[in-house]
């Protein structure tokens, strides 16, 4: 379930971080203090904060411009740290790894010349 107003934006599909569809979500009150500047919680942002106490990864953009309101956050599986939005805090990748993630790098495709 995703909470946004918006018809534009990011072309990413929700859990685009994701290397494998193999994951485990729950739904989490999105807080306020996770928004960026247009009120939306970004797809990929650590809940609830990028440091020990992360519990997981955002699914999917959600807008909090009215208020907190809840959405999906993955709470194991394997992710390319590449496509997360900020650069993942060695406590955080410590405590995530404590819950079961899988952190890779995305492979460079490259196309034949």
């Amino acid at each position: 379930m995703s909470y946004t107003k918006s018809t534009q934006g990011k072309a990413f599909a929700p859990g685009w971080f994701l290397a494998s569809a193999d994951c485990v979500r729950q739904t989490r009150q999105m807080l306020e203090s996770l928004a960026n500047d247009e009120n939306i919680v970004p797809m990929g942002t650590i809940y609830p904060a990028n440091d020990e106490t992360a519990e997981g990864i955002v699914y999917e953009d959600i807008d909090i411009s009215t208020g907190e309101m809840p959405g999906s956050v993955v709470l194991s599986g394997r992710v390319y740290t590449n496509r997360l939005p900020d650069e993942l805090d060695s406590d955080a990748e410590t405590a995530l790894k404590a819950k079961g993630f899988v952190f890779e790098t995305e492979p460079e495709v490259t196309r034949p010349e």
